[in-house]
């Protein structure tokens, strides 16, 4: 596919070595940060805003185009129209750090120039804070940037912020707890650890449905087939109302409501986009709709 093929060139020839990346270790419900689901009109212009920012291409095991960094996969969907950025939503932004915050913000900068007659970049903002700047993609993503002088990796992963109404942050943060494991932070009010990414809580009025957003929704990761099976169960003993209940796929999901204005996916084997020994032998049996070869799938790819 030559858009792969132009990607893959453009991470290589720009930015020389990328990162190693890789998701986190499972926590004790077999959870980890996974993916951030992203959809822009022009996803070829938004694939080259997250190689610019230091993700790699990684492999192509689905419809969409993956970008990895040390935490995290971007999974950016077939082009469509968005009904706003993710300002503004119940996920308002996400936020990675780096370790010289000057430097790959004029990193950055010189990319928009690059890009500027073809509408290219990013859209850069300073913070309100040092140490601080804002990003935000051509199909309306926002990351917050930290600097963080002890990191080794040139970018890495750290947090997707929440902003939900007062009255129901706290039963949020008890949600995100009860279903998925996420601990308390401790010195660090309202923030919550996951494997791989903090979940931020902050207050706000009447935010929006992340859902047709530029930022549609997050995933945490499962290891294999088998686990992901069995926490389904789990899920619905605890309550859990399903967008989509668990099905046998390439990639395999469960799409929880959360019921504040989000879905959460959960995947297996997601560690497959970075390293392909880590796919289990579902991948192989069965497409994304879950059909085996032959077999007539009845949902749009």
């Amino acid at each position: 596919m030559r858009i792969l093929a132009d990607l893959l060139g453009l991470a290589i020839l720009a930015w020389g070595s990328p990162a190693l990346a890789q998701l986190a270790p499972v926590n004790e419900l077999g959870l980890s940060m996974g993916h951030l689901h992203v959809a822009a009109p022009d996803r070829e212009k938004e694939a080259k805003a997250w190689l610019a920012l230091g993700g790699q291409l990684e492999n192509n095991l689905s419809g969409n185009i993956p970008i990895g960094f040390p935490g995290v996969v971007v999974l950016i969907a077939r082009d469509r129209a968005v009904s706003g950025g993710s300002a503004g939503s119940l996920i308002d932004h996400v936020a990675f750090r780096v370790p010289n915050l000057e430097a790959a913000v004029a990193k950055w900068k010189g990319i928009e120039t690059w890009w500027k007659q073809g509408s290219w970049g990013l859209k850069i903002e300073p913070g309100v804070k040092p140490g601080q700047a804002f990003v935000t993609t051509p199909g309306g993503t926002k990351c917050e940037i930290l600097e963080d002088k002890t990191l080794k990796a040139p970018i890495v992963f750290d947090h997707v912020h929440y902003y939900v109404d007062e009255s129901r942050m706290r039963e949020m943060e008890e949600f995100y707890a009860k279903m998925f494991g996420a601990k308390q932070v401790n010195g660090e009010p309202d923030t919550l650890s996951m494997p791989g990414a903090k979940l931020m809580f902050s207050k706000s009025v009447n935010p929006a449905t992340t859902m047709g957003r530029s930022l549609d929704h997050i995933g945490f990761n499962m290891l294999n087939a088998q686990v992901l099976k069995a926490f389904a169960t789990t899920l619905e003993q605890k309550g859990a109302k399903f967008d989509r209940p668990y099905e046998s796929s390439s990639m395999g999901m469960i799409r929880t409501l959360d019921g504040f204005g989000t879905i959460v996916e959960i995947t297996k084997a997601q560690g497959g986009y970075f390293d392909t020994k880590l796919l289990d032998a579902t991948f192989y049996d069965v497409n994304e709709a879950g059909k085996r070869q032959g077999e007539i799938s009845d949902r749009r790819q």
